[in-house]
């Protein structure tokens, strides 16, 4: 079992808040202060090749894509790992809606991230969206369209994390 300092506690207590503030802010659509949790030369990746670098693009993106579109994103129960004082990684379970009108999705996986301490406040520099289930509800008459992601890529995500060997 590992024991942390409470230097150590807060600085895990600052991620999750970090975390928080991500799906609320995301939600309700401030993305002003949304971009803000992000490191400067933060870079972003999921399945299929489709990577961001940089803040401003990467919030540009999200903020074109989902607009004012209604979403719900839902974080569970973290692995995180201080690197060093300014470092640390997270695996977080996931669950999300996205609203778009003609193809609704759900979708369940996990964010693999790293944090930067700037300053006084912790950032996301990395993120990587490895979905393991994507569900397309296109409407009650027409059912649930599955799609299972091969467990693979999460683990290759987590793997890649510095610090997390599983």
């Amino acid at each position: 079992m590992t024991t942390y300092t409470a230097e150590q506690l807060s600085t895990l207590e600052s991620i999750r808040q970090v975390k928080a503030r991500y799906s609320y802010l995301l939600d309700t659509k401030q993305w002003e202060a949304w971009g803000q949790l992000f490191t400067e030369d933060f870079r972003w990746a999921t399945e299929g090749g489709l990577a961001v670098e940089g803040r401003a693009p990467f919030v540009e993106m999200v903020q074109s894509s989902i607009g004012t579109i209604a979403t719900v994103h839902q974080f569970h129960a973290p692995v995180l790992e201080i690197l060093s004082p300014t470092t640390a990684t997270g695996l977080w379970p996931m669950f999300d809606y996205v609203g778009f009108p003609d193809t609704p999705i759900q979708g369940y996986g996990y964010y693999h991230e790293t944090y930067r301490l700037t300053g006084d406040a912790w950032q996301i520099s990395t993120q990587f969206l490895s979905r393991l289930r994507t569900d397309v509800t296109a409407g009650l008459a027409s059912g649930i369209q599955t799609t299972i992601s091969p467990l693979e890529v999460a683990r290759e995500a987590t793997a890649a994390l510095p610090g997390l060997a599983t």
